[in-house]
């Protein structure tokens, strides 16, 4: 028993020494991680107008220059209210938002008065480690948590908030519950921020990225990441590359659609095979040989090469024969989408005389519920499987009336729901604003609506002289605060004239 003594005795100093000389080599991740507290509120979307209740969420953010901290865009969707937690409290104040880039998923927070003491920007690595056991960091319980990342693989995928894709790190991680924008290290280097977690594997933007947007504009909101934007396929059928004209073993990746926007556009044609994007040959399966991450997705070479604005060779096969060409490298944002798959603003819509009017997009289809792909009526949902990247100069979006608040006014029409609007006094209707600009413009005593023809009636006729009395009256009788809410901002240009599908 004594002799156990002694043990513990002699021990209790190397285990200490062990622990001093542990601490010693820890690099100080108190003085890089940050909590941020968020409240978020997002607008009720049957009912335009009205705000759901705020909600809350955690996550992380690190320190990346003076004053500066980064995380990711899709943790600061929709938020209201930010809080700084340091050494394990809440810091009064608003971090203001100075620039987010939604193809990269990345957003920079500026504190007001300046960083607490103790924090220091975090160096980034120069690249992301293709192996090895990284840490995963925290602040939790009013302290911090490092938890140990093995990596798995980089795997080309599409940003969170955009339509980008770039190598993302996958990890098998000790971290619970992680995947909110947790800053992941390697020894005293960032290397990357986690985007999402299932069971114990973690996915996070790797190093490449956060530099790039970390040296880019000082402020303002930027797609800095080109996206190809084409939907492709496949080329590991015979039969069809012999129909298409190319000889010996398949290469390259089949173009199906090219939309409006997009780098492809008004270069690429569908039945193209691309062959190659800056020099780099592109295998039947998509992927190229990277110099230092392997066989990985072709997309790699946009991302990691290339910004908006800049030329990319291309070799394509087209009818027969080899053809070198030039793509437009273009961001390609959510909003140049004909059905857009997220919303950064609050829904626009108008109301008149009862109609509610708005725009199809992918939160409204969620209305329906988590299965809304099956509860969502047909109507609307096939216009997105089939169309949802069909915008062109001519149809931006596709409006809706949602409902009709009952009245006398629009006596008749009150079972309507969900019917698409294809002319509104005569105008072809391809965005809210022309619902707006037609309404100054009545067909003679009367506005005439004319529905798509899946719709339960052709048309909406209402009367254009009682048309403002009606809409106050209803206005007064739902407490609607307004008749309506327009875009801040108009919709980003497109670019390129795209052929047309065969």
């Amino acid at each position: 028993m004594r002799g156990s003594s002694l043990i513990a005795a002699l021990a209790l100093p190397a285990l200490a020494w062990g622990a001093a000389r542990a601490e010693a080599e820890r690099p100080p991740y108190e003085g890089w991680v940050v909590g941020l507290n968020i409240t978020w509120q997002t607008w009720d979307e049957d009912q335009p107008w009205l705000k759901r209740k705020p909600e809350t969420r955690r996550a992380g953010g690190v320190v990346v220059g003076e004053n500066l901290v980064l995380t990711t865009a899709e943790m600061l969707e929709h938020a209201t209210f930010v809080q700084l937690e340091t050494h394990g409290r809440s810091r009064p104040g608003k971090p203001q938002i100075k620039r987010v880039d939604r193809s990269a998923n990345l957003a920079l927070l500026s504190i007001e008065g300046g960083l607490p003491a103790g924090l220091a920007p975090a160096p980034v690595a120069p690249r992301t480690p293709t192996s090895g056991t990284l840490r995963t960091v925290r602040w939790r319980g009013q302290q911090i948590e490092a938890a140990a990342s093995r990596v798995i693989r980089l795997e080309v995928e599409r940003s969170e908030t955009g339509n980008a894709q770039y190598a993302h790190v996958r990890l098998r991680t000790d971290l619970s519950g992680g995947g909110w924008s947790e800053p992941v290290f390697d020894r005293g280097a960032l290397v990357g921020l986690t985007v999402s977690q299932d069971g114990d594997e973690s996915r996070a933007i790797p190093a490449e990225i956060l530099s790039l947007f970390v040296q880019g504009p000082a402020e303002g909101a930027a797609d800095s990441l080109p996206a190809l934007g084409a939907h492709w396929q496949v080329n590991k059928e015979e039969a069809v590359t012999k129909y298409l004209g190319q000889e010996g073993a398949p290469r390259g990746i089949l173009i199906r659609q090219v939309p409006w926007g997009s780098t492809g556009c008004g270069v690429l044609q569908p039945r193209d095979i691309l062959l190659e994007l800056d020099g780099e040959a592109i295998d039947a399966e998509g992927f190229f040989l990277h110099p230092w991450l392997g066989r990985i997705g072709f997309h790699q070479i946009l991302s990691e090469r290339f910004k908006p604005g800049d030329e990319v060779r291309a070799r394509v096969h087209r009818g027969g024969r080899e053809l070198d060409v030039v793509l437009a490298a273009r961001a390609y944002p959510d909003d140049l989408k004909l059905i857009p798959g997220r919303q950064h603003e609050p829904p626009p819509f108008l109301v008149a005389g009862g109609l509610v009017i708005r725009e199809l997009d992918v939160p409204y289809l969620r209305t329906w519920g988590k299965e809304w792909n099956l509860d969502a009526p047909d109507r609307l949902y096939s216009r997105y499987y089939f169309d949802s990247e069909g915008q062109r100069p001519v149809l931006r979006r596709v409006v809706l009336v949602t409902a009709v608040l009952p009245s006398v006014y629009t006596i008749g029409y009150h079972h309507l729901r969900d019917v698409v609007i294809e002319r509104f006094n005569g105008r072809p209707v391809s965005r809210l604003e022309d619902v707006a600009e037609a309404l100054e413009s009545p067909a003679g005593a009367f506005h005439v609506i004319d529905l798509a023809r899946e719709s339960a009636m052709d048309q909406i006729v209402l009367d254009a002289g009682t048309l403002k009395a009606a809409t106050g009256a209803v206005m007064e009788e739902y407490g609607l605060p307004s008749d309506r809410r327009m875009r801040s901002s108009p919709l980003p240009a497109g670019g390129g004239e795209c052929q047309p599908e065969p």
